[in-house]
């Protein structure tokens, strides 16, 4: 029991000294604090997940470790770069998440009920609305942007699938993590390539730093529902 307060605080304070710096400091130190979090989550993995799993969860610390250090020295130079760390670090997540994925899972009356129908429009929407104004910045990199946004929407919309299909306890922390997940690349992308405001770059770090959390809590505490218990619910 001590130990696991002892990780779970490296990592409150490792959250908490990287929302002072983006507050107080120039966006260039996030580069020497930023690697933190993804070093005390990856210290809670290496000691509390599956041994199946902690291969891939370490790597995709070590994976996001990279990317927040290209984004905040040089987003914009160092692009491609980020484009191949994220689309890495999304490909672990998803091999994280295989097993949690089935085929036989697939319902459609509750894929295309109206309020998921109005979330993909609104999705889609944002991610048309965003690429508007930022592409014009990007015409180096276009290929790298489309790239990103691919293995983005393919992650989000796992996250939204096995939440859907209602499978397994604490599915809802992979609900916020898809969300975080889309508001942390738009946010970040209006910031870096159309407006510049520390006040975003302060909600970026603190939803991105949620959004991990709560994917890694998911691997930590996730559990098959008791079908029994499951039907029980809806009488």
């Amino acid at each position: 029991m001590k130990g696991i307060k002892g990780t779970y605080l490296l990592f409150y304070l490792s959250f908490l000294v990287v929302v002072l710096v983006a507050v107080f400091c120039e966006k260039l130190h996030l580069v020497y604090v930023k690697p933190l979090v993804p070093m005390s989550l990856g210290l809670i993995g290496l000691i509390y997940l599956k041994r199946s799993l902690k291969f891939y969860f370490i790597l995709s610390m070590l994976v996001i470790m990279v990317n927040d250090t290209f984004v905040y020295c040089d987003f914009g130079k160092y692009f491609h770069q980020v484009a191949v760390a994220i689309i890495t670090f999304y490909f672990f997540c998803m091999m994280l998440l295989k097993n949690y994925i089935s085929l036989k899972d697939i319902n459609l009356k509750k894929l295309f009920t109206f309020p998921i129908m109005i979330s993909f429009i609104l999705i889609g929407y944002l991610t048309f609305e965003i690429s508007t104004l930022v592409l014009p910045k990007l015409q180096d990199y276009i290929v790298s942007f489309f790239l990103i946004l691919i293995a983005l929407l393919i992650f989000v919309s796992t996250c939204f699938f096995i939440y859907l299909i209602d499978e397994f306890h604490g599915n809802f922390r992979l609900f916020i993590t898809a969300s975080c997940c889309l508001f942390v690349t738009a946010l970040l992308l209006i910031n870096d390539f159309y407006y510049y405001n520390r006040i975003f770059t302060v909600l970026i770090n603190i939803v991105e730093i949620i959004g991990l959390y709560f994917f890694t809590k998911f691997l930590l505490d996730v559990k098959p529902i008791d079908s029994e218990y499951k039907e029980g619910n809806y009488f």
